[in-house]
Order: C-alpha cells, then structure tokens, then sequence
C-alpha cells in the first residue's frame, strides 16, 4: 500500500522540479535542436528537387537543342546535295550547249569548205578547159566552134562533177 507522508509531497514537488528544470534546460533545447535538423533536412531536400528539377529541365533543353541542330545539320546536307544536283546538271547542260555549238560549227566549215572546194573545182576545169581550148584553137581556126566546144564541155563538167557533189 502507498503510504502518503510528507515525503511522498516532497517527492512528487522534486519530480515537478525536476520536470521542469530538465524541460527548460533538455527537452526544449533538443526539441529545438530536433526542429531546426528537421527544417535543414526539409530545405536540403527541397532544394534538391529544386535541383534536380532544373537539371531535368536543362537536360531536356539541351536535348531539344541536340535534335535542333541535327535537323539542320540534315538541312544544310539536303540543301548542299539539291545545290550540286543543280550544279551537276547546270554543268551537263552547259557541255551539250557547247557540243552543239561545235557541232554547228563544225557543219558550217564543212559546207564553207564544200562550197569552196567546188568553186576550187569550177576554177580548176575552167582553167583546163582553158587551156584545152587554147590547144584546140590552136589546131583549128573556127573561133565559133573552139567557143561552143568550152561552153559544152564546161557545161558538162558542171552537171557531172557538181551533179557527184551533191550541189
């Protein structure tokens, strides 16, 4: 059984002594102490998803400008390859041009040169015949006859030689 004497009075007064003095000078500092630990973890934690948030978002940005520039990186490839298509075919175009310059070119020298060569021809047989009449007058007087004998025989030579040129 409990007995209550005085010393049970001075024993429940010491404990709330006791109580309160640890209170004051334990159980608040601690609580205290606990508290502002808990509120450092609290912000360390904060600001690390605060971080971490922000390294997601650069990660994000960065990958956003890596695809960026891999577009127009293909771009500028893309448009590097139309403009040698371009050049290339510019290039052909300017060849067959000039091919066919050369071409023309070529077709007019050989007509001039035909064209001349016919008249080195014509120049030819008249000189002969020229020379032809010369010994054919020589052998005959009749001057009306020497004149038609060169002009059929020029005649002549013209539609067989000429006739062969194609003219």
């Amino acid at each position: 059984m409990i007995s209550l004497d005085v010393t049970f009075f001075f024993q429940v007064i010491n404990f709330i002594v006791l109580y309160l003095i640890l209170r004051h000078f334990l159980f608040e500092p601690i609580s205290n102490f606990m508290n502002e630990r808990s509120e450092k973890i609290s912000n360390q934690i904060d600001k690390a998803k605060k971080k971490e948030k922000e390294a997601i978002d650069l990660k994000e940005e960065y990958q956003n400008r890596l695809r960026e520039a891999k577009s127009e990186a293909q771009e500028i490839i893309e448009e590097s390859r139309r403009r040698a298509q371009r050049n290339k075919e510019d290039i052909i175009n300017e060849a067959k041009a000039e091919a066919n310059n050369k071409i023309e070119r070529a077709e007019k020298e050989i007509v001039r040169a035909k064209q001349q060569a016919i008249e080195n021809l014509k120049d030819e047989v008249t000189n002969i015949s020229i020379q032809m009449t010369k010994q054919l007058l020589e052998k005959s007087i009749n001057k009306d006859l020497q004149e038609k004998t060169v002009e059929s025989y020029i005649e002549g030579i013209d539609k067989d030689k000429l006739g062969e040129l194609g003219c």
